[in-house]
């Protein structure tokens, strides 16, 4: 599935889609390092990279510094494709939910910070909402409302303290290898943009501050 590509600055950082087969080559390493050595939720590879058979589909978005280095990244699924909660994370699925696989609607995984980010004071919260927006102004370019994820229980307080609800549809569950309690969450953009035009009036100038000008339509018109 086609989709429009983000390219923008805040302060020392970049926000972007990563296209290019030598940045996806970094993601995959970045993903390692976080997944495997730090977080220990995936086995470890030979190659000392994560990547598997959903990348072939997936839109990798970015947060760089300046330099070149890689701090914060997300994966997105199109629903084209099979959703990690369709397989792997199926345990995490209420039973009488049906998976919606509209064009509307992405699954977000390897949802990554880099762990150095914690030496640094605020810096790892700056990073997620970094990403946050990122992912926010790629929703607005490419028309996604819904967006499902699978997280760990108090990362999904995290983000739901940091004023983007989610809601839970589905069990805590132990996810091996490292029996990580995880849960389901599905994200409505629109639900999110009215709350935050009407009750985080600054958060919602700071998400859109920036928008790409090929994004089809701003935070007030989404909520029309």
């Amino acid at each position: 599935m086609p989709y429009q590509p983000i390219h923008l600055h805040e302060q020392e950082f970049c926000l972007r889609t990563i296209t290019s087969e030598k940045e996806k080559e970094l993601a995959y390493r970045f993903r390692y390092r976080v997944f495997c050595r730090a977080l220990r939720w995936i086995s470890p590879s030979a190659p000392g990279i994560d990547r598997d058979h959903y990348d072939d589909a997936a839109t990798l978005l970015g947060v760089f510094e300046d330099s070149g280095e890689l701090r914060a990244m997300v994966r997105i699924l199109p629903p084209t494709g099979t959703f990690m909660l369709e397989s792997d994370f199926a345990p995490l699925l209420a039973p009488e939910h049906s998976v919606r696989k509209a064009p509307d609607t992405i699954e977000l995984t390897r949802f990554a910070v880099d762990p150095e980010a914690v030496q640094t004071r605020g810096l790892s919260q700056k990073l997620s909402l970094l990403l946050y927006k990122g992912l926010y102004q790629w929703c607005h370019c490419n028309a996604v409302r819904y967006a499902y994820l699978a997280v760990e229980k108090y990362f999904f307080r995290a983000i739901q303290l940091a004023g983007f609800p989610c809601r839970r549809i589905g069990p805590l569950v132990p996810l091996p290898p490292a029996n990580v309690e995880s849960l389901a969450a599905i994200f409505d953009m629109e639900v999110f943009a009215s709350q935050a035009h009407a009750k985080r009036p600054q958060l919602a100038a700071w998400l859109s501050a920036g928008q790409p000008q090929h994004a089809p339509c701003s935070i007030a018109s989404a909520t029309a």
